[in-house]
C-alpha cells in the first residue's frame, strides 16, 4: 500500500475553503465529522464503496457535524466566518484552551469525506486547512486514491500530490491490524449509527469475533496513544487536571466566552 499526502485546493462555496481564505494567518483541522441526523452516509447515500469510476453518492444536502480545532492568530474571525457561510447552519464553540478554540460546525460534509466513502479509502489523520487548502494523508492501493482523486476533481476540487512513499516498518499499526481497520471502515463499522456489527465483520474476514475484537481493540489504542503523545498547536492539554475537567464536561456545548466579544453570536441559533 501506498501512504500518500494530497494537497486539495477547496473550491469557492465550500465552508472549509471559503472561511480558511478568509481567515489565511488561521489554521483549521477537521478532527471528526459525523452525520447529525443519524445516518451513516455524510452528504451522500447508502450505496457501498467501490474502487472504480461509477456515479458518487447523490449529495441530497445532508447536514453533518464536524469538529473543527482552530488555531493560529484571529481565531475569532474563523468562527464569525463560519458562522456566517450559507452552507452552515449552526456553529457552537465547544472549548478554547491556550491558543486554540474547538467548535463544533453543522452544515453540509465537506467533499472529501463523501469521495473516500464511495471509493472506500480511510483518510488516516486529521485534515489540516489553511488558505483555502486542505492537507489530507491517506493510505490505499493507487487505484483507490486515483478514484479518489478523480472524484475530488468532479466536485471542483483541485488535487496535487505533496508527498508519497510505501507504508514502511514505522507505521503505528500493524499489517494485520491496518487491514482489518480498513475492512471495518469500508463495511461501516465505525459509522454512525454502524452498518455493519462485529459479528459480522468477523465472518466477512473468515476470523473468530474475539480474534476480530481483539485485533480492532490494539489497533484503537495503538491509534489513541498515537494521538495523544502528538505535538504540535493542537496537542491535547499536558495538565492532566485540564483533561479530566474537559472529560468531565456536560455533553452540550458551551458558549464562548465572555471576553470573546461579537464572537458569542455564534450561539445565536
Amino acid at each position: 500500500m501506498s501512504r500518500t499526502e494530497l494537497r486539495l485546493d477547496l473550491p469557492t462555496g465550500s465552508w472549509l475553503g471559503d472561511a480558511s481564505r478568509a481567515v489565511p494567518s488561521a489554521t483549521l483541522r477537521v478532527a471528526e465529522t459525523i452525520a447529525v441526523d443519524g445516518s451513516a452516509a455524510l452528504g451522500g447515500d447508502d450505496r457501498a464503496p467501490t474502487d472504480g469510476d461509477g456515479p458518487a453518492p447523490a449529495d441530497d444536502g445532508r447536514e453533518a457535524a464536524a469538529t473543527v480545532l482552530v488555531g493560529g492568530t484571529d481565531r475569532d474571525r474563523v468562527g464569525r466566518a463560519l458562522a456566517d457561510h450559507e452552507r452552515v447552519a449552526r456553529v457552537t464553540a465547544v472549548r478554547r484552551r491556550g491558543d486554540v478554540r474547538t467548535l463544533r460546525v453543522v452544515g453540509r460534509a465537506p467533499a472529501y469525506l463523501s469521495a473516500a466513502r464511495a471509493v472506500g479509502l480511510p483518510i488516516e489523520s486529521a485534515v489540516e486547512v489553511a488558505d483555502g487548502r486542505a492537507i489530507a494523508t491517506v493510505v490505499g492501493d493507487q487505484n483507490r486514491i486515483e478514484a479518489f482523486g478523480r472524484r475530488l476533481a468532479g466536485d471542483g476540487v483541485t488535487v496535487g500530490v505533496a508527498a508519497t512513499g510505501t507504508d514502511g516498518s514505522d507505521r503505528t499499526l500493524t499489517e494485520a491490524q491496518r487491514e482489518l481497520v480498513f475492512e471495518a471502515v469500508r463495511a461501516g463499522y465505525y459509522d454512525t449509527p454502524r452498518r455493519c456489527t462485529l459479528t459480522e465483520l468477523a465472518e466477512a474476514n473468515d476470523i473468530a469475533k474475539s480474534t476480530c475484537s481483539e485485533t480492532l481493540h490494539r489497533a484503537e489504542g495503538r491509534v489513541m496513544r498515537r494521538f495523544v503523545d502528538g505535538d504540535g498547536p493542537f496537542a491535547p492539554p499536558s495538565d492532566a487536571g485540564d483533561e479530566a475537567a474537559v472529560n468531565r464536561a456536560p455533553s452540550a456545548a458551551v458558549g464562548l466566552d465572555a471576553d470573546e466579544g461579537d464572537a458569542d453570536k455564534l450561539d445565536a441559533d
